[in-house]
């Protein structure tokens, strides 16, 4: 699951945090990441490889997806959004561009899915951002792939992030942003919000920071959640669309640790604008309720390597098709031209 920017309820927490009410906490216990799974051959003949690699102290884990017949093929590293995991959405998305002859990893941030990382469900932009440069450090490292053609895919949240991460690394051949959530001060149109949601946020996060000193298990709540309940995320259409996406058994939760938004301050990847330097995608529609368009037309304007495709309809019918299918082929193909190859990847 996703979303664009709590910057109100940010905003709030960084006025908490001056003065001195949050407690200093480190969790007692260290969660490990998952162990792998065994590869798994697709239909098609797309292989995925179930790999840890080091962020930090903890592991996270990935899944390395590799087109048959492409010798050492260029690779799309891929993160999710708020709350999200690599089951969600990612593979779907993955298994287009290995049918174009890329490869793609796809990783769960720390505190998520099968990687490591305490507490659980545990949003931190900043920890993602390293979480994303340990994540690229590894792919380099990988001889499956051609690291010299690399390129960055992050989805709503994801978005934001891999602008930032392709504005600081050189390395980076390609950047595509996906529904992205581009800039912390816009206020997204969707939100129920109220200084009242604010307030009782703030208490939650402080009460989940408090219980931080007996307990291991945070205090979570709900991520998205329908009018008349309480989450970081009210709005009715947004719920809606999370319990049409999000498959029966995936391990993707709607539910965050209510500390989460205190981590968020001074983040805004609108401060990374003016710094990529490389080819980027953004693939957004003008009626989302959580990462406003304003910002994607705002980041155009102020960079030219900047290309805006936009669809019809809401935040989530990305993921979905007939959305979906549009949106994996014109992001193929973006990439297929940014790395400089027609066809299958590979090929002059």
């Amino acid at each position: 699951m996703d979303s664009g920017s709590p910057g109100f309820a940010a905003r709030l927490a960084a006025a908490l945090l001056a003065l001195n009410l949050v407690p200093a906490c480190t969790p007692s216990q260290r969660v490990p990441a998952a162990p792998p799974s065994d590869d798994v051959t697709f239909e098609d003949g797309t292989r995925r490889v179930d790999l840890r690699f080091p962020c930090g102290e903890d592991t996270c884990a990935g899944w390395l997806f590799l087109p048959p017949g492409v010798e050492r093929p260029p690779v799309v590293v891929m993160g999710t959004g708020f709350s999200g995991t690599r089951a969600f959405a990612m593979p779907a998305f993955a298994r287009v561009f290995a049918n174009h002859g890329l490869a793609a990893f796809a990783f769960d941030y720390r505190h998520f899915g099968d990687s490591g990382g305490a507490p659980r469900q545990l949003v931190d932009p900043w920890a993602q951002l390293d979480d994303w440069r340990s994540a690229l450090a590894f792919v380099r490292t990988l001889g499956e792939v051609d690291a010299e053609r690399l390129a960055l895919w992050g989805t709503s949240m994801g978005g934001g992030l891999v602008v930032v991460i392709g504005a600081e690394d050189p390395g980076v051949s390609a950047i595509v942003a996906q529904v992205p959530g581009l800039d912390t001060d816009a206020e997204p149109s969707g939100w129920q919000m109220s200084l009242g949601w604010g307030l009782r946020l703030l208490f939650t996060a402080w009460a989940d920071l408090v219980k931080s000193t007996w307990s291991d298990e945070p205090l979570t709540i709900h991520a998205f959640a329908p009018p008349g309940e309480f989450g970081m995320i009210v709005d009715d259409v947004s719920y809606a669309a999370i319990q049409k996406v999000i498959p029966e058994g995936s391990e993707s939760r709607n539910e965050i640790a209510a500390r989460s938004i205190l981590t968020f301050d001074e983040y805004n990847p609108a401060d990374s604008w003016e710094s990529v330097d490389v080819p980027t995608l953004v693939f957004a529609t003008r009626q989302d309720r959580l990462a406003p368009y304003e910002a994607v037309e705002a980041f155009a304007r102020v960079n030219d390597r900047v290309v805006v495709e936009t669809f019809e309809g809401q935040h989530f019918e990305v993921y979905v098709p007939p959305v979906f299918d549009r949106a994996a082929d014109v992001e193929a193909r973006f990439l297929l031209r940014a790395f400089g190859v027609s066809g299958r990847a590979g090929q002059p």
